[in-house]
């Protein structure tokens, strides 16, 4: 998290929720590792501590999260992740995390562009890219992958 970032305060749409995650969430979000999170994700982290866990109904569905590290990065720009774990996959959980996560960036950070890096087989998360106003950075994909790029800021009512 950017050292002038305000703490994640949970955020709903009414449907779901994101939310810090807690020490007993560590269990369900590795449990929640498939074969094609393996895939697009890679092994994961022995104890993974995303920005947020999804919820729905107050079960964890999912996490979504960002970082800053990644040398294609520019300044003021963050790199976001999500994954939404296999019995819930197919309701739109993370197009509806992803816009949560982006107000809280608008809200609490200084970053100005969200982007994602998605396999070009990764279909779910090509229509995720599309669903949240993502656009494509270049024509040809980089390693298989296409780089997607939005600028973060809250939605006027």
């Amino acid at each position: 998290m950017e050292a002038d970032a305000l703490p994640l305060e949970p955020m709903t749409d009414g449907v779901i929720t994101i939310r810090s995650p807690e020490e007993a969430d560590v269990a369900r979000l590795i449990a929640g590792r498939d074969e094609e999170w393996r895939r697009w994700l890679g092994p994961g982290d022995d104890d993974p501590r995303p920005t947020a866990c999804i919820t729905v109904a107050g079960e964890v569905v999912g996490w979504v999260d960002y970082e800053t590290d990644q040398d294609y990065l520019r300044a003021g720009e963050v790199n976001i992740g999500y994954n939404v774990f296999v019995p819930h996959r197919g309701h739109g959980y993370a197009a509806r995390a992803m816009a949560l996560l982006i107000k809280h960036l608008a809200r609490c950070t200084s970053f100005d562009t969200a982007t994602l890096l998605i396999d070009l087989d990764n279909s779910a998360s090509l229509g995720v890219a599309a669903r949240t106003g993502f656009v494509v950075q270049d024509a040809a994909p980089r390693d298989h992958n296409l780089y997607f790029k939005r600028t973060i800021r809250v939605e006027m009512p």
